[in-house]
């Protein structure tokens, strides 16, 4: 599932990558092709280090645990169910935040790496 997303007002999910024949593949096969996607995740996250600063390192599973008895607002409840962690950049610009993870969550579905901008705060 190839996504380029509006959210909803002050958000947006993109896929930078995403695999393609990997829902049904080899667990080998998904998890060489998983580490790849790890490394080009660390190597635009160095990129965006240079600009933005180090990042947040933020993993999700309390916020996935909370989508099951309370409101996460979007882009977050989406995110957390897709991503395990991501780096998370507060830019220069007052109020947006950059994410930057790896949807593997689901192994019945392709692997992608994703963008998130939005103007709502992490949860």
């Amino acid at each position: 599932m190839d996504i380029d997303r509006y959210l909803g007002p002050g958000h947006r999910m993109t896929a930078l990558v995403t695999s393609h024949g990997l829902a049904v593949a080899d667990a080998a096969v998904r998890l060489a092709e998983l580490e790849r996607f790890h490394a080009r995740k660390e190597d635009l996250a160095g990129q965006l280090t240079g600009r933005w600063g180090d990042p947040h390192h933020v993993g999700l599973q309390t916020v996935r645990l909370r989508t099951g008895t309370e409101e996460i607002p979007e882009p977050w409840a989406e995110l957390s169910l897709r991503v395990a962690d991501v780096y998370l950049w507060r830019t220069e610009e007052p109020g947006r935040w950059v994410a930057l993870g790896v949807a593997d969550l689901d192994p019945c579905d392709e692997i992608q790496l994703l963008l998130v901008v939005t103007d709502t705060d992490p949860p």
